[in-house]
């Protein structure tokens, strides 16, 4: 905006050659109007005081001002083009600057004043009309503004001369306009869309050449490319004081109502093609709204149906009577009510329907009425009875049923079913039949059985199938499929019932053969025959075969313990499960007393067969109970595959064997594939074993003694024992080394009890001597606990020597209590009841919970050295360290850590509540003599003074 200098002068100075217009600026200074008067070059000749004052010169404009200073460029060339025409007048909407505020919107009107002279007239007089409009233009700023907002509805003006449009902000927000833009007729028309807009023309025209009101529905396509819908109203004002007309009316955004009309349209079309009768009831019974086929049951229009009573509509028929009788359930108390119906139909036929009356509410969870549903379940309850009548025949009859899907998978069993095979049905859900299948019939009678079954959809005979425990039986069979309205197989049934088999008949005969008796599991005879076949190189598309050996470890005790008759049932218990575990296409056999054989085909890799050893193992680890007892076995495996040609049936059962006694000299418990060994590998064992032998025959072994130390003060408690070898040709082998050798050796055994004799006759001469010994700790390993008769034989050494038991402790590792829970633990009650101590080493490195050793005779446990070794420098070793020492404390249990060889480690596990440790930092293992006079040393340290005895020894 330009900034005036105001003069005092109330009309602008003329040129003198012009004196022809003073009385024209007379004239004007006495008009109550907004006017000006222009020369052909824009320049002010006069001007009213109403139009200076509205601009903001109440002293009227400087001499210098031109018009187009005091117009919008856009204005501007709009006055400029009618200078340039011959036209006599025009009305223009035009933006005037204000000296010092915002700009004002005004309508003016342009007059030349000598129309002969046109168009280089050089006077031209524009008058602005009466009628000004307010400085934000063409928005109506209405007392309603913000509830026509909320509304989505907004009035609007249109000057039918100009175009101009004049409405409220909410119809700006509409039509997606910009609140401050000028807006016209014809700029409103093209927003409407294309399909509409030929309506919208018609309708505008009629209404101003006509004056006939307008009422129509439109889309409208915003700026940003969105749409709406709209309903707009309007017609034709007359002309006011101004003279102009113009058109009023209002526009409505039913956007959202068109979306939600076009739902109930969906809706209404999904309830109107509903076979079901469904209508809406208010709360005085009356019917406001039903579907076709509703109309259509009770023949009436929805002219002469809606807003009638139920009862004058349906009559007093069953449905009226239901709906009465639950009208307080469902007004009231807003419960939902079912119930069925019947009727007469127009064919004369009782239907059965079943009627649903469900409490319509309102927004504010008011019940207003209630839907009715009623659908014709004559055919549903028909088949309903039939299915019960069927179930009760399906449970009651003595034959076996078996119902599978089309995909062969078992979906139904009968008690009979349960009762034949042994299966209950939640073990054959899902399964397929093949479970059942005895490998008595080739693969060729199962082919021609289902050939038939598919073409002819029925199939009749006997079969050869196994029940759970696997006793091979006799069964008559008949075989049906259940085909859909379309033809497509969704079932298929077995009826079968057992058929009894004569004592002399053949099968009898071959079943005693083949057969096992006890097991009901096939024997060696059959097994042999199966694995020749297996390993036929004449045979089509054969396949690799696997040969598994299992023996239950230490079943003789089961026997000698529990009883023949317990070991009977554990092995017919071991099979179930073993058979349970495999697939049915392999062969699973009792070989002799507690040996299984087991044969598997298209195994390709030693990594299938440990996959399977490890479930087999899996399949056991869980505790049998048979006849009360509750019985833990474990199983070792010896495994042979077949690697090439060459190899017949005998080297894979010769392979078998050995990888099973390899397993056993291990320990037990585990599995061994076979394998050839390099060149040299056996001699070479059997020159250990028999250094070994020679070694402990000799003298060449030697007990070294670790002490165990009182953290607080320094004196040793007691020690651990280690064993060392001094071997001629290999040197000095340490105990950590040792310990491999004599395992690989297969020698654990008789280290282990020449180790605890050696104990047994040192603790005996220092017990003599009065030396403060302590207590010994010595280790157990997992042969002596497993296959060596440990508690007789340490009461015999414990007698002889005649040493207190209290003096001698054993240490078991942590993990054979999980390996061996039972063993473990009749070993652990057994020694418990010598008196001696028991102590837990590596502890950490399992799971152990303290309910296990709340029931085990344990004293102490020994921290694993990892965890000491890891301190201080690992929080999360710290941490399990510190559970370790709370839990102890907690059981009343002493603890000792392994492996301390700094300060640091001592004084953290000191802090932490640890008191007794062993390891670098105090002593290393030392021989008996050595250990005698370190002991003498440190056994009597000067009271409430903390000694810290350190030995190296080099």
């Amino acid at each position: 905006m330009h900034r005036l200098q105001p003069t005092e002068e109330h009309t602008t100075r003329v040129d003198s050659a012009r004196r022809d217009t003073v009385d024209l600026v007379r004239l004007l200074d006495a008009l109550p109007c907004c006017a000006v008067v222009l020369d052909a070059d824009q320049r002010i000749v006069a001007a009213t005081r109403a139009f200076s004052a509205l601009l903001g010169y109440p002293r009227g404009f400087p001499t210098d001002l031109a018009f187009g200073d005091l117009l919008e460029d856009e204005d501007a060339s709009r006055v400029s083009d009618f200078l340039a025409t011959g036209e006599t007048e025009t009305n223009r909407t035009v933006r005037l600057r204000t000296r010092a505020g915002p700009p004002v919107m005004t309508i003016m009107r342009l007059l030349r004043l000598a129309p002969g002279e046109a168009p280089a007239a050089p006077v031209v007089s524009i008058v602005i009309e009466p009628r000004a409009i307010p400085s934000t233009p063409l928005r109506l700023e209405l007392p309603g503004d913000e509830a026509q907002a909320f509304a989505g509805v907004a009035n609007w003006e249109i000057d039918v001369a100009t175009g101009r449009v004049l409405a409220s902000r909410t119809w700006y927000d509409i039509w997606g306009f910009e609140p401050d833009t000028d807006v016209t007729l014809d700029a409103v028309l093209a927003q409407i869309h294309p399909d509409d807009r030929d309506v919208a023309n018609t309708a505008v025209k009629h209404a101003i050449e006509d004056a006939v009101p307008f009422r129509f529905r439109h889309r409208i396509i915003r700026p940003d490319g969105t749409q709406r819908w709209a309903e707009s109203a309007g017609r034709l004002e007359p002309a006011g004081s101004d003279g102009a007309p113009k058109l009023s009316g209002v526009v409505l955004d039913i956007t959202q109502r068109r979306a939600a009309e076009e739902a109930l349209a969906r809706y209404y079309d999904i309830v109107s093609a509903s076979p079901d009768r469904i209508a809406f009831l208010d709360r005085s019974c009356c019917l406001l709204a039903a579907n076709a086929a509703f109309l259509a049951a009770i023949q009436r229009t929805q002219d002469n149906a809606v807003g009638r009573p139920l009862q004058e509509v349906a009559g007093q028929g069953p449905l009226s009577e239901l709906v009465y009788r639950n009208l307080g359930r469902c007004l009231d108390g807003g419960h939902p009510a079912v119930d069925d119906i019947y009727e007469t139909g127009p064919d004369g036929q009782v239907r059965e329907s079943e009627v649903r009356l469900f409490p319509h509410r309102d927004d504010e969870d008011k019940v207003t009425g209630i839907v009715v549903n009623i659908r014709d379940v004559t055919s549903v309850r028909d088949s309903e009875r039939r299915l019960l009548q069927s179930a009760v025949v399906y449970a009651a009859t003595s034959d076996g049923v078996l119902m599978t899907d089309a995909d062969g998978r078992i979906v139904a069993v009968n008690a009979a079913f349960s009762r034949i095979t042994g299966y209950a049905e939640a073990e054959v859900l899902g399964r397929k039949p093949s479970l059942l299948n005895s490998h008595w019939h080739t693969k060729s009678f199962f082919t021609r059985m289902w050939r038939r079954l598919v073409k002819q959809g029925v199939w009749e005979g006997e079969i050869w199938n196994r029940r759970k425990d696997g006793e091979i039986y006799l069964q008559r069979l008949h075989l049906r499929r259940i085909l859909d309205g379309r033809g497509k197989v969704t079932n298929f049934v077995g009826v079968f019932a057992e058929r009894p088999v004569s004592a002399n008949g053949p099968k009898h005969v071959e079943f005693l053969a083949h057969y096992d008796p006890l097991t009901k599991l096939p024997n060696r005879l059959l097994f042999d025959s199966r694995l020749v076949y297996a390993m036929d190189p004449a045979r089509r598309n054969r396949t690799p075969v696997a040969l598994f050996l299992l023996d239950l470890d230490r079943f003789a005790n089961i026997n000698a313990s529990l009883g023949h008759q317990i070991g009977d049932e554990l092995l017919r218990a071991v099979g179930l499960r073993l058979r349970e575990t495999i697939r049915p296409a392999d062969t699973l056999a009792r070989l002799s007393g507690n040996q299984f054989g087991l044969l598997f085909e298209g195994i390709q890799t030693p990594t299938e067969a440990q996959e399977i050893a490890r479930r087999l193992h899996s399949a056991l680890r869980a505790p049998m109970t048979v006849r009360g007892h509750q019985v833990f076995v474990t199983m070792s495996m010896g495994i042979a595959l077949e690697t090439g040609a060459g190899i017949d049936t005998e080297v894979m059962i010769t392979h078998a064997a050995t990888a099973l006694g390899n397993v056993k000299q291990g320990g037990r418990n585990g599995f061994r594939i076979y394998s050839e060994p390099p060149v040299g590998t056996s001699t070479a064992r059997q020159r250990l074993t028999e250094m070994l032998r020679v070694g402990l025959e000799t003298g060449e072994f030697e007990l070294l003694y670790q002490p165990r130390v009182e953290l607080e003060t320094g004196r040793w408690r007691g020690a651990g024992v280690r064993v060392r070898w001094h071997q001629p040709d290999l040197g000095l082998v340490a105990h950590d080394r040792l310990l491999p050798l004599i395992e690989s050796g297969g020698m654990m055994i008789d280290l282990g009890q020449w180790v605890l004799a050696e104990a047994c006759r040192q603790l005996r001469d220092w017990s003599l001597k009065g030396i403060p010994i302590g207590i010994l700790d010595v280790s157990i390993s997992e042969s002596q606990l497993t296959r060596f008769d440990l508690v007789p034989s340490l009461e015999r050494l414990l007698q002889s020597n005649e040493i207190d038991p209290a003096r001698l402790a054993l240490s078991f590792a942590e993990p054979l209590l999980f390996k061996h829970p039972e063993r473990a633990r009749e070993v652990l009650d057994g020694l418990y009841r010598l008196g001696v101590g028991l102590t837990l080493s590596e502890v950490g490195t399992s799971w152990l919970a303290p309910q296990v050793l709340r029931r085990l005779p344990i004293r102490r446990l020994e921290i694993h050295r990892s965890f000491v070794d890891a301190m201080p420098n690992s929080p999360d070793d710290l941490a399990v360290v510190q559970a370790l020492i709370a839990m102890a404390q907690a059981l009343d249990i002493d603890i000792t850590a392994d492996g301390v060889r700094d300060d640091r480690q001592r004084f953290i596990l000191l802090n932490i509540g640890c008191l007794d440790a062993q390891g670098s930092l105090f002593a290393p293992p030392l021989t008996a003599p050595h250990y005698e006079r370190c002991l003498l040393q440190v056994s009597a340290p000067p009271p409430d003074t903390p000694i810290e005895p350190r030995l190296h020894i080099i």
